[in-house]
């Protein structure tokens, strides 16, 4: 570190100022990678080697470096995740405590009455705990289905499917649609796009206790890929 051998376990260094190097290689610091993406059915939010099907790491072979899914959509499952290889954004997009919005478009098997939406929005028993709580806006409600706008702050494996199978009313498809300030809007299917620098400090502003970047909306995008 500038020149000096280092033997102390837990040395601190500053990137942007100090020189380090390793058999006389500069470390360079990581350039952090934001990416929204939208997951088609039946691909896995895996980086495992050895997984059969499609991941949705291959959908990105332009991004160097090693990246990851902030949390994950089942397989089943579709629409808005993030990729991205900061811990720290991550964490504040995916940890309960920070109380950042998903929000779902789902469909149901039957006709969704009050009471089960009642139910939904206060809050149902699994087997790991009682849940947060929905908000839940009905979009159509038909006889042998309904359409929802679901919107939760929790990230319980399937909540959602795991909640309406409850109430006796399974899943037919899901498809998160956004995540605090960030839309799908304009992204087709299987496409991605980075973040633009503003969407990201949005979202940091959100779950930090700030306000969202003024002059952030939905045509805040960068060309998408």
């Amino acid at each position: 570190v500038n020149g000096d051998i280092v033997t102390q376990l837990g040395t601190r260094v500053d990137p942007a100022t100090d020189d380090v190097r390793v058999d006389g290689a500069r470390v360079q610091v990581e350039r952090k990678v934001y990416i929204l993406f939208n997951k088609p059915k039946d691909v896995v939010c895996t980086n495992a080697t050895n997984e059969q099907r499609r991941r949705v790491i291959d959908y990105l072979p332009q991004v160097r470096g090693r990246v990851f899914t902030v949390g994950r959509l089942d397989t089943e499952s579709q629409g808005l995740i993030l990729v991205t290889n900061d811990g720290d954004f991550a964490l504040h997009v995916a940890h309960p405590r920070y109380g950042l919005a998903k929000t779902y478009a789902v469909l149901v098997s039957g006709r969704v009455e009050e009471e089960a939406l009642g139910k939904a929005r206060g809050g149902v028993w699994l087997s790991e705990g009682r849940t947060g709580g929905a908000k839940i806006v009905v979009e159509k409600r038909g006889r042998d289905r309904s359409y929802l706008k679901v919107s939760i702050k929790e990230g319980r494996n399937r909540e959602i499917r795991r909640i309406f199978a409850q109430l006796g009313h399974p899943v037919i498809s899901l498809k998160r649609v956004r995540i605090g300030p960030l839309s799908l809007h304009g992204l087709g299917e299987g496409r991605w796009r980075f973040l633009h620098r503003d969407e990201v400090a949005s979202v940091m502003a959100i779950t930090t206790g700030g306000n969202e970047v003024e002059g952030f909306g939905p045509f805040a995008f960068l060309a998408v890929i």
